[in-house]
């Protein structure tokens, strides 16, 4: 071989040698051959590893989440309770939280009852109780997670630091403890449960032990706070500002607002005394003669709840403010909501616009808390904001000529950014005769002010979510998460009231699953719409001993009717609650603050029903 020719052949070994590559590698891509030994050896302790992965995963999630529902469970056992808490029942409450998890593990319950200290403004502990020799929290916790040290919060808990219930760290609290405690109103207490769980899982998967600590805050449903057998009580502060979290109701129009000065003339004066007979515009024409000032429109009944009287508005501009004022005549023996003697809607009288409630007020002929109060409703119609103001101005005497007292009660009704034509309604719900319980209407004045100026209203209802109307008071009602600011009735109480209190027929309702609507919690169904806002007045007393009640009945331990609650109060927190007597749902409140309580009756199951609501006084 020349010398040439072995040149050649070494230069063409490194392509020989790519093509054998190429054409192996497609050899092996298209082979479909193997040895199911080698590759079982391969996979299997992958198979494997998975398989306990996923059993040790869920079940650590399981326990994690019974955990969480049998300590609720567990703290709603404690909320129900009025006597001193032992050491003995507490302890049986961590059988009770074993059972309900189906517990393989260790566990411990700590119980501690928790007030506000407004001077250092932090919570702080009346007692704390701890079952199979956890120990309780210290006294300074809340002093020392304020100061950001939990270091020296570790150390009171000993210095064990083994996974198990000697361990300091096993025993700490959460580090954002103090945050998970809502606001504690002044003369109460909240009842903070700690529920400890070690877990382990079975196989080793690259998942260690862990501590599940559900923490639930629930406030005592019958008294304000609820001391611990054999300590000293720790009386909680009753006179502080509380710190609210909450945005508030002011998104409802403020029934405190003075009604703002014209900023120019007048437009579109009406005035309509009645003694001169002229009824224009007015869709019923009936005058009578002996009314407190002369001769007023009326008397009307029952046939009105139907067929309202009605006057055509004309303000004569767009986007003004409609200001109407009226005397308004509550004739005869009208009875309120005195259920033995009226129709479920009670004995009330209507304001509407376009056919659409403003207000619906209740009246009674003789002295009764809360009827004589004056009265006041405020919200928001399309895009207008309105207000109606009632007041009392004579009664005592059959001044309009029937057998019992009569009433004499001064309205206004102002609508900011009216329409500019509009049907003004108004209507009662009472259910005798004319001669037995009648309305009349004098003294009536229709203007238009502030011309041009009228701003939309900062909220307007869905309409897409519309139902139909309440049965018992003929406010819309809306599907969705309870929404305060749609229009709903309102009744104006103080705390004086609460003593004789007040009972009235309501329907509950719901298509809603309140566990889509985080803001309000609780379970059950429910609709957007309010059942009826109460203007409370606390007069500025306080006391731990009583409170305000709200409470349902369905006259058969709501097996008939099965409510839920939801309540927002006048700083923005919302109240649940499903069964307070038997089925029905109630809500205690200990020196709840003046303002606007938005309450929403919904129903444990999808549907409607009938059921009564009270509002009264709780007394100890």
């Amino acid at each position: 071989m020349s010398v040439s020719d072995a040149l050649s052949r070494v230069l063409a070994m490194p392509r020989a040698l790519a093509e054998s590559l190429v054409a192996r590698t497609r050899a092996f891509r298209g082979a479909s051959q193997g040895s199911v030994s080698v590759e079982l050896i391969l996979t299997l302790p992958l198979l494997l590893w998975a398989l306990a992965a996923t059993v040790v995963f869920y079940d650590g999630y399981k326990t994690r989440y019974h955990a969480q529902m049998a300590a609720q469970t567990v703290a709603d056992i404690m909320s129900r309770e009025t006597d001193l808490f032992t050491a003995n029942y507490i302890e049986g409450l961590n059988d009770v939280f074993d059972f309900l998890i189906d517990s393989r593990f260790p566990t411990r319950l700590r119980v501690s009852s928790v007030i506000w200290d407004s001077a250092n403004e932090r919570n702080r502990l009346q007692w704390s109780y701890a079952t199979r020799d956890l120990s309780a929290l210290p006294e300074d916790t809340f002093e020392l997670m304020q100061a950001g040290d939990l270091e020296t919060l570790m150390a009171e808990f000993g210095e064990d630091g083994s996974f198990t219930f000697a361990g300091a760290g096993a025993q700490m609290p959460v580090s954002d403890l103090p945050d998970r405690i809502p606001p504690v109103l002044p003369g109460e207490a909240l009842l903070l449960v700690e529920a400890f769980a070690l877990w382990e899982p079975f196989a080793q998967v690259g998942v260690g032990q862990l501590r599940f600590t559900p923490v639930v805050v629930v406030r005592p449903r019958f008294a304000p706070w609820i001391n611990f057998e054999g300590q000293e009580p720790v009386y909680p502060e009753a006179d502080y500002e509380i710190a609210w979290t909450g945005s508030g109701n002011e998104g409802l129009p403020d029934p405190t607002d003075p009604t703002p000065e014209p900023t120019n003339p007048p437009v579109a004066n009406r005035t309509y005394s009645f003694d001169d007979g002229v009824t224009s515009g007015l869709s019923r024409s009936t005058i009578t003669a002996g009314g407190p000032s002369g001769s007023y429109l009326g008397p009307f009944g029952t046939e009105t709840w139907t067929t309202p009287v009605t006057v055509a508005v004309d303000l004569q501009a767009d986007h003004a403010t409609a200001n109407i004022a009226f005397d308004l005549l509550i004739l005869d023996t009208w009875d309120g909501y005195a259920n033995q003697y009226i129709l479920p809607r009670g004995d009330t009288f209507t304001i509407l616009m376009n056919g659409v409630p403003l207000s619906v007020d209740p009246f009674i002929n003789y002295s009764q808390a809360p009827y004589d109060n004056a009265r006041v409703s405020t919200g928001y119609i399309g895009n207008s904001t309105y207000r109606v103001s009632m007041t009392r101005t004579r009664t005592g005497s059959s001044f309009a000529g029937g057998g019992s007292n009569d009433q004499l009660w001064r309205v206004t009704l102002t609508i900011d950014n009216a329409p500019r034509t509009f049907s003004l309604g108004l209507s009662a719900g009472v259910d005798s005769a004319i001669s037995d319980e009648s309305w009349g209407l004098d003294n009536l004045t229709i203007t238009a002010s502030n011309v041009g100026t009228g701003t939309a209203a900062p909220f307007v209802a869905n309409a897409a979510n519309l139902l139909t109307a309440d049965p018992h008071n003929r406010f819309n009602r809306y599907s969705g998460c309870p929404e305060y600011r749609i229009a709903a009735p309102w009744l104006t109480m103080t705390r004086a009231d609460l003593t004789t209190g007040i009972t009235m027929q309501r329907q509950a309702s719901g298509g809603t699953s309140l566990s889509s609507c985080p803001n309000t919690g609780g379970w059950g169904y429910a609709n957007a719409s309010p059942s009826l806002v109460l203007n409370y007045d606390n007069q500025n007393v306080t006391s731990t001993y009583n409170g305000l009640q709200i409470r349902l009945n369905d006259g058969n331990s709501g097996y008939t009717c099965d409510t839920t609650l939801i309540i927002r109060d006048p700083n923005g927190q919302w109240y649940f609650n499903d069964d307070y007597t038997g089925w029905n749902a109630g809500v205690r409140m200990t020196n709840p603050p003046s303002g606007q309580y938005v309450i929403f009756i919904g129903t444990y199951n999808r549907g409607s029903c009938n059921t009564n609501l009270t509002i009264d006084r709780w007394t100890r």
